[in-house]
């Protein structure tokens, strides 16, 4: 049986109502897919396992942003704070719904962006 949390997810998964977060190891790679709205309600869940990725201390932390629907300021503070945290962090952001908001913000000057999940890993 899986060890879960308090809120009964399994500790490698994080979910709300609006999204999903999983936390996966990639031979020393943490990477983290989140999947839906990445607002108020799912930030907080991409907090705990960004800082629960950083306990591991993995050579790199890839944060996948494909499956997401909508990035708002919540979310995109959690990159940063991961980014602050983690001496490596890749973020995977190729579509405009991702994309188009790192860049009005310019967290693109900030962020290691990547179009798809193959090419952060390579980029070694």
């Amino acid at each position: 049986m899986a060890e879960r949390d308090v809120t009964g997810n399994s500790l490698g998964d994080a979910a709300s109502s609006a999204g999903a977060a999983r936390l996966e190891d990639r031979d020393g790679t943490a990477v983290l897919h989140v999947e839906g709205a990445l607002d108020l309600a799912l930030a907080p869940k991409l907090r705990q396992l960004a800082e629960r990725a950083a306990r591991q201390r993995p050579e790199l932390l890839v944060i996948d942003l494909t499956g997401v629907t909508f990035l708002a300021s919540a979310g995109m503070a959690e990159l940063v704070r991961a980014h602050r945290a983690t001496a490596a962090l890749r973020v995977v952001a190729g579509g405009r719904i991702t994309l188009r908001p790192l860049e009005l913000t310019r967290l693109t000057d900030e962020l290691a962006i990547y179009p798809s999940l193959s090419a952060a890993l390579a980029a070694r």
